[in-house]
């Protein structure tokens, strides 16, 4: 097909399908392909522990029955080209798997009442970046009921698009699956003479926080205080931010994409929720066999000079507390691929790398094995789930305490989002700076790592800083109903 450099063209042309999706790697020299898909032959669920192939209730757990699902409907020749998705499973999974994985109870979430701050209702402007996110909300408008979105749900892709970016060629690939009926439809969505509607997206109201700073510094204490009694070294704490919208977010994800070129940016069209990822991080990527994931911990704000932009990075770089959080966390990723990588095989390739991106610099890592005979890439992903540089150390424990102080779901927010080929490859990404829209109402999460030596008032400034970029555009798409 001709070939694109910007793969939402294509998009747009299935965003109205069923279960239109785009992975794309914008801004990173290493990431050349980006896939779009629709209207998949098979859709798998899973919603409170309870797993759905298309309608038929299955005794599998959630990752089982993708695997077994895969295995199932993979051709029996493989693809001519050497591309990395050839057809198959693409979709998100949900935090609240960990149940499953990790076997944590479902407790329920910390009843923590929301109080109105001062400035409730005025217009983030160009205020500072604690003051982004403001205003008070009930907690009932923030439980997990106000998202219409399973825990799970993943779709069986046998036509699709993908684009090589370092070859500059396009493909439509049609598995041998596929249906002429298929075909046919998706010829017709290609055309070049359809119309698209413009991409219209405002937001109705400010950006509300769900905690309060005194609510913040309370859950804060806890953490600390969980620390100081042995029971953990470090837990990733977070909390949500929302607003109220109206059009279709895809504008929204247009827009977003135009200036947060994220390496690992997905947007997912849902039954009743779209779901926008702009993330800089992977969760792990099996390629033939050989294992790679690379955990980000440590963050600093980009500057527009440039010469206290470099003081920043350097400051990071040289920062011991942020290398022990970033290395605490490898630890815990070479224990969860020992799971099923082979022994010996797992090393650190890259420690405390630093990456730039259009709103932070971060430091990022990365380890890399290969996978044991007679397992899988879904294997190696349940064993690793959820990822480790936003759960904590030791996981079960900070898992436990982020239940415990939470008070409403992460969802989509840090399960994982990617493919799963019908040849076996995988690549997902760690679904932070993300949104989900649903009901008329968007949301997103920022937090980050607490250690013993953590700042309150540093971690809190850092939960804003890492999703500046979305609550600044918000305040500017912001329209008055009154007007």
């Amino acid at each position: 097909m001709p070939y694109e450099t910007d793969a939402f063209a294509w998009f747009r042309r299935l965003e109205d399908q069923q279960l239109p999706f785009i992975l794309e790697s914008q801004g990173a020299a290493q990431q050349r392909y980006d896939i779009i898909g629709a209207n998949p032959s098979r859709i798998i669920r899973a919603i409170d522990g309870e797993v759905r192939i298309d309608q038929q209730l299955t005794q599998l757990d959630p990752f089982a029955a993708v695997e077994e699902t895969v295995r199932q409907m993979a051709p029996n020749t493989p693809c001519p080209l050497d591309l990395p998705f050839q057809g198959g499973a693409v979709g998100f999974f949900g935090y609240e798997l960990m149940h499953s994985t990790q076997k944590i109870s479902r407790v329920a979430h910390a009843n923590i009442a929301t109080k109105d701050t001062d400035r409730k209702d005025s217009d983030p402007g160009d205020l500072d970046i604690r003051d982004l996110a403001i205003g008070g909300m009930d907690i009932k408008e923030l439980d997990g009921d106000g998202i219409d979105l399973v825990d799970m749900l993943i779709g069986i892709y046998e036509i699709f698009i993908i684009i090589d970016h370092a070859l500059h060629q396009t493909f439509q690939v049609c598995t041998p699956g596929a249906s002429a009926a298929s075909k046919l439809l998706w010829h017709r969505l290609l055309a070049s003479e359809r119309l698209l509607e413009k991409l219209d997206f405002k937001t109705t109201s400010a950006v509300k926080k769900q905690l309060s700073i005194e609510q913040y510094h309370q859950s804060f204490e806890q953490i600390k205080d969980y620390i100081h009694a042995g029971d953990c070294y470090q837990v990733n704490f977070t909390q949500r931010f929302s607003a109220s919208y109206q059009g279709n977010p895809v504008g929204l994800y247009e827009h977003l994409r135009q200036t947060q070129k994220a390496p690992f940016s997905a947007c997912l069209r849902m039954p009743n929720a779209d779901i926008l990822s702009f993330s800089p991080e992977r969760l792990v990527r099996v390629v033939n066999g050989k294992i790679l994931t690379q955990p980000i911990k440590g963050t600093r704000p980009r500057h527009r000079l440039p010469i206290e932009d470099q003081r920043l990075a350097n400051e990071l770089q040289s920062s011991e507390k942020d290398r022990a959080e970033n290395l605490m966390i490898v630890d815990l990723l070479r224990n969860d691929l020992g799971k099923t990588a082979i022994p010996g095989s797992i090393q650190v390739d890259k420690l405390f790398e630093l990456v730039s991106f259009a709103n932070v610099h971060h430091l990022v890592s990365s380890v890399s094995g290969e996978l044991r005979s007679g397992l899988t890439a879904m294997d190696l992903l349940r064993a690793c789930f959820p990822g480790g540089s936003v759960t904590g150390a030791p996981k079960q424990r900070a898992m436990e305490i982020i239940a415990e102080l939470e008070p409403v779901k992460r969802q989509v927010y840090c399960g994982a989002i990617g493919y799963y080929s019908f040849h076996g490859d995988l690549d997902t990404n760690l679904p932070i700076r993300t949104l989900v829209c649903s009901n008329d109402t968007l949301h997103y999460w920022g937090g980050g790592g607490i250690v013993a030596d953590s700042e309150v008032e540093q971690e809190y400034e850092e939960s804003l800083l890492k999703v500046n970029f979305i609550s600044h555009l918000l305040a500017k798409l912001r329209v008055d109903h009154s007007t």
